[in-house]
């Protein structure tokens, strides 16, 4: 019930405002990193793939896209891609993530 309301909420975000390429991006990543979590690795490689095509051009040409190969090997070595391209968009790009801050009591 809660994915259903996620996915209507998000339509409606999307649609009545529109996203930018960050808020697209960490939706994306929020999804792969769920799917790893979750140890649904078929859905991980896929969305890991889906995340390729919508990385800015200078991060996109670094990376090629992986044989699906969901054995202990293909995962580590998606999961290390997962890992490179987190890198090189908070190094090497100007994008404007969003930054919360919980305030704590002492």
């Amino acid at each position: 019930m809660n994915k259903i309301k996620e996915d209507v909420f998000y339509d409606e975000e999307t649609y009545s405002k529109g996203l930018n390429r960050e808020d697209t991006l960490e939706y994306q990543n929020r999804i792969i990193a769920n799917f790893y979590s979750r140890g649904l690795w078929d859905e991980f490689e896929y969305s890991l793939k889906a995340l390729l095509p919508l990385l800015p051009q200078g991060i996109r040409i670094q990376f090629e896209s992986l044989q699906h190969d969901t054995s202990i090997d293909g995962i580590e070595r998606h999961y290390q891609m997962f890992y490179d391209i987190q890198d090189k968009m908070e190094s090497d790009t100007n994008m404007i993530w969003k930054k919360k801050f919980i305030k704590t009591f002492q």
